[in-house]
């Protein structure tokens, strides 16, 4: 299995390390998503994301078992997190700002100038986290989501 760059850094301080999304991973993967959003993507827009060149899909794992995972679509000049979650008994523990940290990384050092996330209004935590990480609010798209309906904030980031 290939590690991707997404490393430990020592603002971080985490152990974590990154490796790219697998075959065997998708299963968990698509679990994970039925466990963190109510719109979760199926297996085989799991499957079609981790073969497509201009998405990046990474896992962090405890040996075979995933424990977060993040995806960003990488279209220079821009790039745009698609999805990013971890399982609830792994969280609090870095590693969702450990993926946020590495595809921001992943996406300058590619040439990204900018970095995009949506982002359900009302998820405080998700939020808090991606404003510490240096996104700002830049929009709003209105009834973006469903199950349940929901406005969705656009956060940027600028990388160079």
């Amino acid at each position: 299995m290939e590690t991707t760059k997404l490393t430990t850094e020592p603002a971080c301080n985490t152990p974590w390390t990154a490796v790219t999304v697998t075959e065997e991973d998708i299963p968990q993967i698509a679990e994970l998503e039925r466990i963190c959003f109510s719109d979760p993507w199926s297996e085989d827009v799991l499957r079609e994301s981790a073969e497509n060149p201009l998405y990046r899909f990474v896992a962090v794992k405890d040996g075979t078992k995933v424990l977060g995972y993040a995806g960003m679509f990488l279209t220079i000049p821009e790039a745009q997190i698609a999805n990013i979650a971890v399982s609830p008994a792994a969280r609090r523990r870095g590693i969702g700002r450990f993926l946020i940290r590495g595809l921001v990384r992943e996406a300058a050092e590619a040439g990204a100038e900018v970095m995009f996330l949506e982002v359900r209004e009302h998820n405080t935590g998700a939020i808090a986290l991606y404003e510490q990480e240096g996104f700002v609010l830049v929009g709003m798209r209105k009834n973006y989501y469903d199950n349940p309906q929901e406005n969705g904030f656009i956060y940027r980031r600028i990388l160079c």
